[in-house]
């Protein structure tokens, strides 16, 4: 079973993070136009949202299957495989991996229009994987 204490943290760190982004939900490009620190902060608050979620799926993972990864889309695969994961999810999950990598290794060329069509239409997708966490956890 999962540490309580550490995805309770975990949790806190993800509804804080997550309602800072809230603010900018609607967010237009006009908005990010030249606006370095904006993008700074929203770029940042997305990276922490994912890896949160990220850290604890791992330590669900590590926890409760006794599985080792190499990557985090061999979490992906391990939750999928022990019916965590619906297949949608699977690959939703994948491909905010893949966003999260970007915000790490390329960040000088991601484009403003990603970043503010993520703010605008996947949040609640974020949240999603929140509900299933604390579901399975029961918190």
């Amino acid at each position: 079973m999962p540490d309580k204490e550490l995805v309770k943290r975990r949790v806190t760190a993800f509804l804080e993070t997550y309602n800072n982004l809230k603010k900018y939900e609607n967010i237009v490009s006009e908005d990010l136009r030249n606006n370095t620190d904006l993008i700074w902060i929203l770029e940042r608050g997305l990276y922490l949202l994912i890896q949160n979620l990220l850290d604890i799926l791992s330590h669900i993972v590590a926890s409760d299957f006794n599985e080792k990864w190499e990557s985090y889309t061999d979490i992906t695969e391990i939750l999928f495989e022990n019916n965590f994961l619906q297949e949608e999810e699977r690959k939703l999950l994948n491909q905010m991996i893949g966003f999260r990598n970007r915000l790490t290794n390329e960040y000088l060329s991601l484009d403003t229009i990603v970043l503010q069509n993520i703010l605008n239409q996947k949040l609640p997708d974020l949240f999603h994987f929140l509900t299933l966490i604390k579901d399975y956890c029961k918190l």
